[in-house]
């Protein structure tokens, strides 16, 4: 039966039209009956499952009842993802297809619990489901910069065996054994090079110069910023297994078939490589192009195998696809009934039927006009012919990695507003404003006067440092394109974490200088360059806590939140409003704790020190045994513990969650 429907599938071929022979046996109960149980490229699941509270209150009782509940997300299964195939995970809505996708890719998230055993080998990428991309990098430069990023002044060991393949067993060695690449014109570390790679992207060279783009400048367009993130991603490594989260996402029909030719013409180049994609509702271009299928039904697998066969396992089951209907969304109608809750079971069981007996079975349920489907177009970029050698990756030393983020972090705040240019926007004129109202303020022994000038240090050493917040955003930004990168082995994220931290120290210098030039001048206060040195520490503490929030927490919104408490809680703290004897005998402790109050003690020292008046001043708010040099090493050191808790926490996050998955 096998012989014969292989053969009819090459007669059925009429002019242009055409299908894509994808090598893989056309039975798949020959593919799972093969090797042993944990040959190279299985996957078996026992179990996957989240813990659910559900919290009640009952008012007879007046008690809180807290049920706890588990469920089930998938139910155990084993699948085969064939190598020189693209396979795709589908399904309905709440089918499982993303918790499959993450289970494969080790990416699982925290409150799951699960146990299995995926055996994929060689190097793996992540293409998330969400496009992240710096504003002000172009196509062109952005390729650039990932060479400056792997370290080397060549091409990137991805790019070169994207664009070139990995070499075939009939290519010639050399001595030794040794893998080397004898640069040519062809590879990517030269402007030929970057070209041929963005004619694969399919990015059209009078946008190759235009910048990525965000909320403030336009830019690339979403499929195009989406084919570019695939092409950086790809790039990086050229992994053997590149997993993709709904690469079709928000796209056009045009522009998802420009994605899934990309990765047709990169898996095709080498046998060994494997892309598992999940897909949300594919045209029949896209849907010609995929291979292998896993489907889906509330947890279940109730196919896989090649996609030639979905149609032959329908039919057997009396579900043919009908004539003019979408392959796809047929097969998926048909295992999503969600009136019946059984369903999904009864999939599964036929096919564990089908699979018993589809070799005895010699009858041919293949419908031609589903298989005919139409021409692919994989770009003629990716499947030159390569009989180079490739090199062994060189990701270049950790130093520097650590000058391209800097440099990375440095272009990011002067061409992105918000990091920089809104806050200085938003800092002058209130600055101004402040200094107008505080102006030219009389240096007397009046109770009017002192108690202006402490109010007015108050304010300086909490408003300015409250203000960090407005950086939260674009820190969460940056850090989830970090958190790809790293995904993606390009470095470790306490490379990146020093690259970000000193970069954003000329941000705090500028921003510390514009206000102490506006309010030396304007309120005339004493010892200036004192004054500019506790605002840039105080600042700069700020800054620390807000790279330290951006480590824990991944929207910005909920650190803002954070940070904004934290702020808020150290301003009755500082001194001003209590003075410290004044507190409770058990919280007086905390008048230590925030860097707040070694800000305004020395504000206020720096101030009326060395006056006539200044002595008795100090006094009165208990600080007139400050030492400015104290305080200030005190907040350099604050700085450092700070920056500490965040590569203990980056440290902690990069060893990974602990689970029982094992790589065999």
């Amino acid at each position: 039966m096998t012989t014969d429907v292989t053969k009819r599938r090459k007669e059925s071929a009429v002019g242009n039209l055409g299908v894509i022979e994808t090598g893989l046996p056309t039975n798949r109960h020959s593919i799972q009956t093969v090797a042993s149980e944990f040959r190279e490229g299985r996957c078996v699941l026992e179990k996957c499952e989240v813990i659910s509270r559900a919290v009640s209150f009952c008012g007879a009782t007046n008690k809180v009842d807290v049920k706890v509940k588990n469920k089930v997300l998938l139910h155990p299964l084993r699948v085969d993802l064939p190598a020189g195939s693209i396979t795709a995970v589908l399904g309905g809505a709440g089918s499982g297809t993303s918790t499959l996708l993450k289970f494969l890719a080790g990416q699982m998230d925290k409150n799951v619990t699960y146990d299995g055993n995926v055996n994929l080998p060689g190097s793996k990428s992540y293409f998330a489901q969400e496009t992240h991309l710096h504003r002000f990098y172009t196509p062109r430069t952005y390729i650039k910069h990932y060479q400056r990023l792997m370290g080397g002044r060549g091409a990137p060991e991805g790019c070169c065996k994207l664009l070139r393949g990995k070499p075939s067993n009939n290519a010639p060695s050399t001595v030794g054994g040794n893998r080397k690449l004898r640069r040519s014109g062809s590879a990517i570390n030269d402007d030929e090079g970057i070209e041929r790679l963005l004619d694969a992207l399919r990015i059209d060279v009078d946008r190759r110069d235009t910048i990525v783009g965000d909320m403030f400048k336009k830019g690339l367009n979403p499929g195009e910023q989406r084919r570019l993130d695939l092409g950086l991603t790809v790039s990086l490594r050229a992994p053997d297994t590149l997993f993709c989260e709904s690469p079709d996402l928000g796209l056009d029909s045009e522009t998802s078939l420009n994605v899934m030719e990309f990765l047709k013409g990169y898996v095709a180049k080498d046998s060994n490589r494997r892309v598992i994609v999940t897909l949300d509702r594919p045209s029949l271009f896209v849907w010609n192009l995929v291979d292998n299928v896993i489907l889906l039904s509330k947890g279940r697998v109730v196919y896989e195998g090649p996609r030639f066969d979905m149609e032959s396992f329908f039919a057997y089951h009396g579900k043919p696809t009908p004539k003019r209907f979408s392959p796809l969304e047929h097969y998926i109608a048909c295992v999503s009934n969600f009136r019946s809750d059984n369903n999904a079971v009864n999939w599964e069981s036929a096919l564990k039927q089908w699979q018993e007996k589809v070799d005895e079975d010699e009858g041919d349920y293949l419908a031609d006009d589903i298989e005919t489907c139409f021409p692919s177009a994989i770009p003629e970029v990716l499947l030159i012919s390569a009989n180079n050698e490739t090199t062994a990756p060189s990701f270049g030393k950790s130093w520097l990695k650590f000058l391209a983020l800097l440099q990375r972090s440095i272009l990011d705040a002067l061409k992105n507003p918000g990091i920089l240019g809104l806050r200085i926007l938003m800092y002058t004129p209130f600055t101004l404003f402040l200094g107008l109202l505080f102006y030219n303020l009389q240096d007397d022994e009046s109770y009017e006067s002192v108690n202006s000038r402490a109010a007015f240090l108050f304010y300086s050493s909490s408003f300015y440092i409250f203000m960090v917040v407005a950086v939260l955003p674009f820190l969460a930004k940056e850090r989830l394109i970090c958190r790809k990168e790293v995904l993606n082995g390009c470095y470790h994220p306490i490379t990146h974490h020093f690259a970000v931290s000193v970069g954003s120290i000329p941000n705090v210098v500028i921003l510390s200088f514009i206000i102490t030039l506006i309010l030396v001048g304007m309120v005339k206060l004493h010892n200036p360059v004192q004054f500019f040195l506790i605002l840039l520490l105080a600042l700069w503490n700020a800054e620390s806590y807000a790279i330290l929030l951006s480590t824990c927490v991944t929207n910005y919104i909920l650190g803002i939140i954070i940070l904004a408490g934290i702020f808020g809680l150290a301003m009755p703290l500082e001194g001003f409003m209590l003075v410290p004897s004044i507190f409770p005998s058990y919280l007086r402790w905390l008048y230590l704790v925030p860097f707040h109050t070694y800000v305004f003690r020395s504000f206020m020292y720096n101030e009326f020190a060395g006056t006539s008046f200044g002595e008795m001043v100090l006094k009165s708010y208990e600080i007139d045994a400050t030492n400015i040099k104290h305080d200030m090493v005190v907040l350099l050191c604050y700085s450092l513990v700070i920056h500490c808790v965040s590569v203990a926490v980056l440290m902690f996050s990069s060893r990974g969650r602990t689970k029982k998955q094992k790589d065999t």
